[in-house]
């Protein structure tokens, strides 16, 4: 039997554990929100450096550094096969929401099969992964849902838009993943401007904060 002079009373070691209970369960969401960005980020970088061999292995193969000469343009539904797809699943949802306020986001790039121009694959571990080639503007954009069609489906959390590096310049070479300098959009890049359009929808301006925060889970904070 416990002597109160010597240690603690059976109702004393009771409410101790009560009250660990109760700070275990309020901290509980904010520690699996933790969990889930860190793993959601460390997803995001394995799927670009992955996304990054195959397209060099590409052009190691064809011999060239010009985009247009390879599969990635010419086929893209050949060259995403070059991925380790699912047998079945969608890799993107039919629409996505805004961080700002968990509205639906207007003009996601959701690639379609459907466009030659374009592909999309769902990878065996879950991710969807995307092609899309814009001869006009001479650009080739990787469109990632790092849970392919389920949940969140919000931009900034699970979806981005990568840049594929279509000439060598500015530090990058033919190839290279990268991000859309100020999302893509016209004007200076500012640190606010990235924020509100990640926040308003803009998938490419996400990925420009997640590149310039070093993948930092909390990049959004």
């Amino acid at each position: 039997m416990l002597n109160s002079k010597n240690g603690f009373t059976l109702g004393e070691v009771l409410i101790i554990v009560l009250i660990i209970g109760i700070i275990a369960v309020l901290s509980l969401p904010s520690l699996m929100k933790n969990i889930n960005e860190k793993s959601r980020m460390s997803l995001l970088k394995g799927t670009v450096a992955s996304i990054g061999s195959v397209v060099q292995s590409e052009i190691t193969k064809q011999r060239t550094n010009e985009i247009t000469s390879t599969d990635i343009y010419k086929d893209p539904k050949e060259f995403i096969q070059k991925f380790n797809g699912a047998k079945s699943g969608k890799p993107f949802a039919t629409s996505y929401r805004k961080y700002s306020d968990s509205k639906e986001a207007s003009d996601v790039l959701i690639p379609s099969d459907d466009n030659d121009n374009q592909a999309a694959l769902l990878l065996k571990n879950g991710v969807g992964i995307g092609i899309v080639n814009d001869g006009a503007n001479s650009r080739t954009s990787f469109v990632v849902d790092l849970t392919g069609s389920d949940k969140p489906n919000m931009v900034g959390v699970d979806y981005f838009i990568l840049k594929l590096e279509w000439y060598d310049g500015n530090g990058h070479h033919a190839g290279d993943i990268t991000s859309y300098e100020n999302g893509g959009a016209e004007g200076p890049e500012s640190g606010s401007a990235l924020e509100t359009a990640c926040k308003s929808g803009n998938g490419a301006a996400c990925f420009r904060m997640v590149e310039l925060s070093g993948y930092d889970p909390k990049y959004l904070d």
